[in-house]
């Protein structure tokens, strides 16, 4: 089964079917600019510290004298970007040099307790930072893994204003005078896995700047890694391969209704099922020493066992997870004792939905819930709102410790659709956080860059996954402000504007022919709306000049252009063959080479359009 990034992303595929950006005073929620300074006030300080003037700064970057690796690329993360923001040079120096009045202490320093500040990592956990301030020195810290990376980005863009938008689009405001007051803060991430799950975030560095740690960003084990499975799901397969056992022993394997053995599914109850399971789950654990989560799950399709021992257990506890999770807790007991900071993952999806009466996950279980019994059929409402998924997720609430969320959040027959559902998604992640929901993955254009909003998106729920009581409107805004610059007033009136016509198509979006496939013909992609479109991405375009922000821009346009040509040439008139010219190109550009999930489709469907039209 699917162990690594790259396969994970072939499987789901399989399953189904600029240069850096420097707009100084361009970003809601970035650093004010005024006088030629850099002040950002975001609540309780100790004071003002002047961090450079003139381009020179008698601050210092102290770290131990044998700094970890994370504290190694924090520190010289940290001397970096505020050399880049100031002009000062900040010089690393390790806290065998005597203490000096004004300094920056990263990491587990000898400065901690001096400050009274001695176990603050303990309290950290893997992922969390803390920013401390003493009179002119601050103290950043943070948990075993990336925590000290997080404490200087963090520093760098709630503190001080840096934006990483996109692995291309950052914001430096560029002042050799910067003064402010830092907010002394501890932060822990509301999910232990952060997944958007969008090929725009697969940058690893872009992941660590923004504190997500998809399986598909890639961070090197030396700064913290990230997230990985040993399996990733459907792997009853791989545990007991019905090529291996099927032919001799057919009793491993689901017993049907019609009185038929099938390898569709295992016969979880069986004791040799569970004991080859174990053994494949252990082996494949031991040739993964990194691997955090194994899953073990059933394949794809549906179907269950039917035997007297399964059909048994599941009749008594009300649900067909029964005898899933029977196998399951035995699995996890057994890799338990081996690797205790495994999590062994098991799907509640299809027949598995509902929690059982009396049976309870094991501590080093996790639920991982899908959303295909809302999001699939209702993808602009919230889950919670669907009776049928809230009644699964605060079920399996109640009876275990970590939910691991399987959402979905993109058109997948059309990733370039206009689909305003941010609203859903952030009610989504916050509703999952409140109900044990301990992993979150949106699943949204991961095969192609390019799709509908992809960066905004990307940046905007890797905040909510962190912390989701942020405002979801804010977080546009800061976006959108920061990544067109120029153009960003019409762009923010474009992101109204289709939030609005969700509003004025609420009924018809409740529940929307297709579902989260929905075509391009419906009502709320009407005449107006596009036209409208068309004139805020024209009044962008002028405002953007030439370069990288009009670039940006006409990526932002593609679903708009996608619409009118799906629309075809006897909608779009005379002009149909040169928008068919210009969307080529754009999506050229960009590097989009998926339109529908599963391979690539763009060429093909560039091809069909110039059909329709003659050419």
């Amino acid at each position: 089964m699917m162990a690594d990034q790259v396969s994970r992303r072939e499987f789901l595929a399989r399953s189904s079917a600029m240069a850096t950006g420097l707009a100084l005073g361009g970003a809601a929620g970035a650093a004010a600019l005024d006088g030629g300074e850099v002040r950002r006030q975001t609540g309780r300080g100790d004071g003002m510290i002047q961090l450079a003037e003139g381009g020179r700064t008698e601050y210092v970057i102290v770290v131990p004298a044998r700094p970890t690796p994370q504290e190694r690329k924090a520190a010289e993360d940290l001397a970096e970007w505020l050399g880049e923001m100031t002009g000062a040079e900040f010089s690393i120096v390790p806290d065998s040099q005597p203490r000096r009045p004004r300094e920056i202490c990263l990491g587990a320093t000898n400065r901690l307790a001096e400050a009274g500040l001695g176990g603050l990592a303990e309290s950290l956990g893997d992922e969390g930072y803390a920013i401390e301030v003493a009179g002119e020195r601050l103290f950043l810290e943070g948990g075993r893994l990336r925590g000290p990376i997080y404490a200087v980005y963090a520093l760098l863009e709630e503190d001080l204003g840096l934006r990483w938008y996109t692995p291309e689009a950052t914001l430096v405001p560029r002042r050799p005078n910067v003064a402010f007051a830092p907010r002394a803060r501890r932060s822990l991430p509301a999910l232990t896995i952060r997944d958007p799950f969008y090929k725009a975030a697969f940058d690893g560095t872009w992941s660590l700047r923004n504190r997500t740690n998809s399986p598909d960003a890639p961070v090197p084990e030396e700064w913290g890694g990230h997230v990985t499975y040993a399996l990733f799901v459907h792997t009853f397969n791989t545990l007991v391969p019905p090529e291996v056992y099927f032919d001799s022993n057919p009793e491993y394997y689901m017993l049907d209704a019609n009185g038929n053995r099938s390898p569709q599914q295992l016969c979880t109850t069986h004791p040799e099922v569970i004991r080859i399971a174990t053994e494949s789950a252990l082996r494949i654990l031991r040739e993964r020493p990194t691997a955090r989560v194994i899953s073990v799950s059933k394949n794809d399709g549906g179907g269950t066992c039917l035997c007297d021992r399964c059909r048994g257990l599941d009749e008594a506890e009300g649900t067909n997870a029964a005898a899933l999770l029977y196998m399951v807790n035995r699995v996890a007991e057994a890799i338990e004792d081996e690797f205790p900071e495994v999590t062994v993952s098991t799907l509640a999806y299809l027949e598995t939905i509902k929690p059982p009466k009396t049976l309870r996950p094991r501590r080093n279980v996790a639920i991982r819930l899908c959303t295909d019994n809302c999001m699939w059929s209702h993808p602009f409402t919230p889950a919670r709102e669907i009776e049928a998924f809230r009644e699964a997720m605060e079920g399996w609430a109640a009876i275990c410790e970590q939910i691991h969320i399987w959402d979905y959040c993109v058109n997948f027959s059309h990733y370039t659709a206009p689909m305003p559902n941010l609203d859903a998604i952030a009610d989504n992640i916050r509703y999952f956080v409140a109900n044990n929901a301990k992993g979150v993955m949106e699943q949204g254009a991961y095969q192609s860059v390019g799709a509908e909003r992809d960066a905004l998106r990307s940046w905007v729920l890797a905040k909510l996954m962190w912390d989701p009581s942020r405002d979801l409107r804010e977080l546009e805004t800061d976006f959108i402000r920061g990544y067109f610059g120029p153009a960003a007033p019409p762009i923010l009136e474009y992101n109204r504007l289709l939030r609005q016509a969700a509003k004025d198509h609420a009924e018809d979006l409740r529940d929307p022919p297709g579902g989260i496939r929905y075509e391009m013909d419906h009502p709320f992609l009407s005449d107006d709306f596009l036209r409208r479109a068309d004139e805020l991405y024209d009044r962008a375009l002028r405002l953007a000049g030439k370069g990288v922000i009009r670039a940006r821009v006409e990526r932002d346009r593609l679903p708009i252009l996608y619409v009118k040509l799906c629309r075809g040439p006897e909608y779009v008139g005379a002009g149909y063959g040169a928008l068919i010219e210009e969307f080529e190109r754009i999506a050229h550009e960009v590097g989009l080479t998926h339109i529908y999930e599963g391979a690539p489709d763009v060429e093909a469907k560039i091809a069909a359009w110039r059909e329709a039209a003659g050419q």
